[in-house]
């Protein structure tokens, strides 16, 4: 099932601090090391599958590098508060 944007799955580790978040169900094709606080999953045709935070521990300017992808170039209100709700849930 292809989801939109603002239409995703959160998965909170909260014994390591990170957070998986699923915007398509799909076979991960590549990995992009997005920084060094984030990775992002594609599939074979290069759509974003997921955004892994390695931790909620972020810099505020993590969304700068995530908005590189074609996909998030204009999602950045949303990837805020995407970061904003995983450390909420953690209690960052």
């Amino acid at each position: 099932m292809e989801r939109t944007m603002t239409d995703y799955v959160m998965t909170l580790d909260s014994a390591s601090n990170a957070a998986y978040i699923t915007f398509n169900d799909g076979t991960v094709a590549k990995t992009v090391d997005a920084s060094d606080y984030a990775n992002v999953d594609l599939d074979k045709d290069g759509k974003i599958i997921g955004i892994e935070f390695l931790t909620l521990d972020v810099p505020d300017d993590l969304v700068d590098s995530l908005i590189l992808f074609d996909e998030l170039k204009d999602e950045s209100e949303l990837l805020n508060k995407l970061i904003e709700t995983s450390r909420a849930a953690a209690g960052n």
